[in-house]
């Protein structure tokens, strides 16, 4: 996985961002227990999500793994100048602030990065008013599983 992911990790932030948008409290306390050496649940969902993002966001500006350096510097600056891009960034940016700042086992905390995260993967989908949630985190889960 990218983005200094886990596989496990992918899976455990996409389970969460899934008992977040379902609000089954108890699955997200199972979450949030984890186990020695995992990260604080709302600290991964912030990261997952940056994740996420920096996905999308590469995927919209047709970003290709057989791009030359000179493709990649083009879409480098078509991104760095486009004011979307930009406030992903800064979207995630301070959602990981808050993720790392939260209790690890702060619920609440956790659902509305969840759901900022679900929203703004959303937001960069086609129609992001008839996107619906559970395939797009089942894409994502595909994805990650492809990555291991």
């Amino acid at each position: 996985m990218t983005d200094g992911l886990t596989v496990d990790e992918a899976l455990r932030a996409l389970a969460a961002l899934e008992a977040a948008w379902k609000d089954d409290d108890e699955a997200l306390s199972a979450l949030a227990a984890g186990s020695v050496g995992e990260q604080p649940l709302p600290a991964l969902v912030a990261a997952y999500g940056e994740h996420a993002m920096d996905t999308l966001m590469a995927l919209a500006f047709g970003l290709r793994s057989t791009m030359s350096d000179e493709e990649l510097a083009e879409i480098s600056d078509a991104v760095s100048s486009n004011i979307g891009a930009r406030m992903s960034a800064l979207l995630t940016q301070s959602l990981k602030a808050w993720g790392t700042l939260a209790a690890p086992d702060d619920l609440s905390v956790t659902k509305i990065i969840a759901h900022t995260v679900i929203d703004a993967m959303r937001a960069v989908t086609e129609d992001p008013n008839k996107t619906e949630v559970l395939p797009l985190l089942a894409t994502f889960r595909t994805y990650a599983l492809s990555d291991s």
